[in-house]
């Protein structure tokens, strides 16, 4: 019986190795290091800070966010990526068009987010209110539409801008003003310090060339713009600048529209807020023909390489051409992308110095960033064109371009 029951084990105790054999998954051969797919490379960060919601200019930060993911796009498809490849990825901040949401939008996103530099900046005020706090950080803010002249006046190393600043816009307005034969000048904007910056700077320059200008500033909150307006008329000018921003801007059109001020004056918007064509004449059907637009980009422009690369798959997959915003937005990313390339390295210092000393293809000409007089420092000005409406539904593209003014310092 003991023979029996040892036998029992044995045969048991093979039949359990037979079964391990089996079981047992047969090793994978070793891959070659060769033939291993390279492991992915960390992304390089940049903020996006934009007004995605009121009381900002949520248009006008949708179309500059269309250009800043695009621009990520073509840095990773079209450069091969920025620091040693490695891809560039957007991360967003909604500032609302408030200093104070904008300034820890900023923060957020240099100390969490990790990111090499913010772009996207439309609002002066917020642009004002984050200068400190890149200083402080030292990341480099690029301003895409913030116009106030203090933005770069106050010489801070971390500033840059690629738009128009306000006594240029001015020294073009009053220019376009004198050169139609408007006589009578009215300005119209809001409290914001874009609004106030270049109210003063266009009474400045009419004041410089002869052109009584009156300003109306009014409370950025408000919904009934009919005090100021009646005021306005009462004055009879020819040409009312509507420097609005949001809201305003329309409310002004519309209310101007009630009390027979408009359009038997003559109206320019100081910035390109009739952003896309299929909001503005559902907004203004009845209204919209013969308003002027200051802006930066026409169709006539020839583009950079970049530039026509931005317009062609832009209209790919929006069926709608860019506008200025969106190709600002564009170019900015592929400054601070290029930027960090030729810094080697994601410091702020670094591609601060980079960005001073360097010259960079933009969608619209090469860019350099000297450190300028007064407003000049760190700032890139772009042509200033003024446009108009001439038919209902119109396209931006084919709006009339009437006056071109290339900024040229002393």
């Amino acid at each position: 019986m003991r023979t029996l029951a040892l036998r029992t084990v044995a045969i048991l105790v093979i039949l359990g190795l037979a079964l391990s054999a089996c079981a047992a998954p047969t090793p994978a051969p070793a891959v070659p290091a060769a033939t291993q797919p390279p492991a992915a490379k960390a992304p390089v960060y940049i903020g996006a800070l934009i007004p995605l919601s009121e009381p900002g200019a949520p248009q006008a930060g949708q179309l500059i966010q269309r250009g800043i993911q695009m621009g990520a796009e073509y840095v990773n498809t079209v450069l091969g990526g920025s620091i040693d490849g490695r891809p560039v990825e957007i991360v967003v901040e909604d500032d609302k068009g408030t200093p104070e949401v904008g300034a820890s939008g900023y923060r957020r996103l240099v100390q969490e987010k990790k990111v090499i530099g913010v772009t996207g900046c439309y609002h002066s005020s917020v642009c004002l209110a984050v200068n400190e706090i890149a200083k402080e950080l030292g990341a480099p803010q690029i301003v895409t539409q913030g116009s106030n002249a203090a933005i770069t006046a106050s010489h801070i190393p971390q500033v840059f801008r690629t738009h128009l600043i306000d006594p240029i816009r001015a020294i073009a307005l009053v220019d376009f003003a004198k050169n139609n034969g408007f006589k009578k000048v009215v300005i119209m904007a809001d409290n914001t310090d874009f609004g106030v910056g270049l109210t003063a700077a266009v009474k400045a320059e009419g004041d410089k060339q002869g052109l009584p200008v009156k300003a109306v500033v009014y409370d950025r909150a408000a919904v009934d713009l009919t005090p100021e307006l009646l005021e306005v008329r009462a004055w009879e000018p020819d040409l009312i600048m509507n420097g609005g921003t949001g809201k305003s801007e329309h409310l002004i059109m519309d209310q101007a529209t009630d009390i027979g001020l408009w359009p038997k004056a003559a109206m320019v918007a100081t910035s390109d807020w009739p952003y896309r064509s299929d909001e503005y004449w559902q907004l203004h059907p009845k209204n919209g023909v013969g308003i002027y637009i200051l802006t930066a980009y026409h169709q006539n422009m020839q583009l950079t390489k970049s530039g026509q690369w931005l317009y062609d798959n832009y209209l790919k997959q929006y069926n709608e051409a860019p506008t200025y915003s969106t190709l600002n937005g564009f170019g900015d990313v592929l400054l601070l992308a290029e930027a960090a390339k030729r810094a080697g390295s994601t410091d702020g210092q670094a591609i601060v110095k980079a960005l001073e000393t360097g010259t960079f293809e933009f969608w619209a000409g090469n860019v350099t960033f000297p450190q300028g007089e007064g407003a000049l420092w760190h700032q890139w000005t772009p042509p200033v064109l003024i446009t108009q409406y001439t038919a209902v539904n119109q396209l931006p593209k084919d709006a009339k371009l009437v006056y071109t003014f290339n900024y040229k310092p002393d």
